[in-house]
């Protein structure tokens, strides 16, 4: 019920960046350049071929500074075909698919209980199951329609373990079949199954049955499985590289460890504190929470030494295990950049630690300082996790329903902008983006619509910081700043990771367009040219800029003359 009554908060939330690019393919729109991602494959978003990423950056879908072997391609044949299922029954009724991923979250909830009651005891185990249910960092992957698929793998996965506890501590027949199933359509349905793995492992080591050799016998169906699915996904062409979005442990394995060093903490925060995590998408914001991590582990660990007399030999194993796997799907999950949305597999397991800490300091309560201490930070926790849960989800659904009005407002200053009978024979160049959302989804969202599109969109600069647009020729524009950096925010090495920086004097050219790595410190980018196949004045160019929360014509500079400011965050 508390799920149904906290998720039913998305039904007001309409369709986010990605979703765009879902419809679009569903709508067999003819792409801008070939496109990845087919109907029954939509999460192959880069192919990593750089032929293909090279069009795709020529047509706008990719900034100019793409890495070419980009690769952002995952195996979720049954989360395509649930979207286009809500296409066929929708359409574009974004009211229909959340009310669909609701549904699956719902189911996702009640798995969990009947897991947790399976291995815990009834009071512990219901309020578990209510701490997982209420989680507010699941309204952030509930409201983001692409990332149902997570939902979906996920309780397929559940199933799977419930099985093979079955299989493992009742030689149920049937059981070991039964969660092979799942496990294989918790696979079909995404990656969250290798994130979801760890709980399977440490059960084996914490609570499976009988001596280590056994357990470690217990563990050859799912491993000859597992081992199957790698090579398929890899001979297939899944995975992810280029970005530093999303990073391979095996083909990146010094970066890996080295983006961890971040995304953990801020996720550990997230799991014991309900600190936002989202915000290290910022990375001013780091240290803070890098801190807040280690505070939220050391609460965290000596709440549970507090009230680890009062457990069980029994419920402790469970902890064991249920935490192990915790702890260590935190570490998979963050293979993609930490936030709210890689919580949910991690959360099941700190759902049951929190559920010990309440109980057994409620029930341990006592009059001696050990008691009362673990009681007041049992107090907070409660607080953190429980009072704080309907904010947390009315806050993020909110957020949610004020991006989806930013992007209608992006799509309406076009409009304003674009002569849509002038555009097919026109390069589109947006001279800057006031954010990294806008330039990476503006002329995705403008396709997904169906509107015509221009023979090439370039969007210069995703920088926020005052640009200098100086007339270097007749053809040649160049951007600098005088402050800050080229392609160092979050959104900008999206497309192409730190490893693979530029030098100065690199070139990248498209057919009319090349451009030029002019300036550059330690730190990245500081002057880049812009050559034209054309005079600037050409009308084959239709130069924009962002401006006033407006896209308005923009007039280059006289050569030889001063340098225009170009700035999207000035609102005069």
């Amino acid at each position: 019920m508390a799920a149904a009554l906290l998720g039913a908060m998305v039904l007001r939330v309409g369709f986010m960046p990605d979703d765009y690019i879902w419809l679009g393919v569903w709508d067999h729109l003819r792409p801008p350049a070939p496109l990845g991602n087919t109907p029954l494959d939509v999460y192959r978003t880069a192919t990593g071929v750089p032929e293909h990423t090279h069009a795709l950056a020529a047509a706008g879908v990719f900034p100019w500074w793409v890495e070419p072997t980009l690769r952002v391609a995952f195996f979720r044949p049954l989360g395509s075909v649930l979207y286009g299922l809500d296409h066929l029954l929708y359409n574009r009724q974004a009211f229909g698919y959340q009310l669909h991923s609701l549904l699956w979250y719902v189911g996702l909830v009640m798995l969990a209980g009947v897991l947790l009651r399976r291995v815990l005891p009834g009071a512990v185990a219901m309020l578990a199951m209510f701490l997982f249910a209420i989680n507010g960092s699941h309204a952030a992957l509930l409201g983001w329609l692409s990332y149902r698929s997570v939902v979906v793998s996920m309780l397929f996965g559940l199933a799977g373990l419930y099985f093979h506890v079955e299989w493992r501590e009742r030689q149920r027949k049937g059981a070991l079949a039964a969660a092979l199933a799942f496990f294989v359509l918790s696979l079909a349905g995404g990656e969250t199954m290798m994130i979801l793995s760890p709980y399977l492992f440490a059960y084996e080591a914490f609570s499976g049955p009988g001596r280590p050799a056994q357990r470690l016998k217990g563990l050859v169906p799912f491993g000859v499985l597992m081992a199957g699915y790698f090579v398929l996904y890899r001979a297939m062409g899944y995975g992810a590289g280029g970005s530093d979005m999303y990073l391979d442990a095996v083909g990146t394995p010094v970066e890996w460890f080295k983006a961890l060093v971040i995304r953990v903490p801020a996720a550990i925060a997230g799991l014991t504190l309900t600190a936002p995590s989202d915000y290290i998408l910022d990375l001013s914001y780091v240290p803070l929470f890098t801190q807040l991590g280690a505070v939220g582990l050391a609460v965290f660990s000596l709440l549970l030494w507090g009230v680890w007399p009062l457990i069980s030999a029994g419920e402790r194993r469970t902890l064991g295990w249920m935490l192990t796997g915790s702890f260590v799907s935190t570490l998979l999950a963050n293979s993609a950049f930490a936030g709210s949305r890689t919580l949910i597999v991690p959360s099941l397991g700190s759902a049951v630690g929190i559920a010990m800490v309440l109980y057994f300091a409620w029930r341990g309560r006592a009059r001696t300082f050990r008691a009362g201490a673990v009681l007041a930070g049992a107090a907070v926790m409660f607080l953190l996790h429980i009072v704080a849960a309907p904010y947390v989800w009315w806050q993020t659904t909110d957020m949610y329903v004020q991006m989806q009005a930013v992007m209608d407002r992006v799509q309406l200053r076009f409009d304003e902008a674009l002569d849509e009978g002038a555009l097919p024979n026109q390069r589109l160049v947006v001279i800057n983006s006031p954010n990294g959302l806008i330039g990476i989804y503006g002329s995705v969202h403008w396709w997904s619509l169906g509107k015509p599109l221009p023979r090439a969109w370039w969007t210069l600069s995703y920088s926020l910081d005052e640009q200098l647009a100086t007339r270097t020729g007749p053809n040649t524009l160049e951007l600098a700043l005088p402050k800050g950096n080229f392609l160092t925010s979050v959104e900008e090495r999206i497309h192409r990771g730190e490893r693979f920086r530029f030098k100065q004097g690199d070139e990248v050219d498209f057919q009319g367009l090349k451009v030029r790595i002019e300036e550059i410190d330690a730190q990245g980018p500081k002057r880049v040219s812009f050559t034209f196949d054309v005079p600037l004045e050409d009308p084959s160019l239709k130069l924009v800029e962002w401006k006033n929360k407006k896209v308005v014509p923009w007039t280059p500079p006289t050569l030889g003359g001063p340098p225009a400011v170009v700035n999207a965050k000035v609102v005069q």
